[in-house]
């Protein structure tokens, strides 16, 4: 899968959290895009159930295009 482009400080103003699933289906935190239709790793963002999934564990490149963002500024 190829990376996503890394955004902008601005874009991540508002960011949210969303648990999806990692490469093995197991859930992750990702960080969504400010259009919140996909993350900063490039997965699609999925409609799923009300039902909170139980995670303490975050998607990697997600976190990684997030510091380098926040660090960059």
């Amino acid at each position: 899968m190829e990376a996503a482009p890394i955004p902008t400080r601005r874009e991540l103003a508002m960011h949210e959290m969303w648990c999806g699933a990692d490469m093995s289906g197991e859930p992750v935190w990702h960080v969504l895009t400010p259009d919140k239709t996909s993350t900063l790793c490039g997965v699609e963002k999925q409609e799923e159930a009300a039902r909170r999934h139980t995670t303490d564990r975050h998607c990697f490149s997600c976190m990684k295009s997030f510091q380098l963002v926040v660090e960059s500024h």
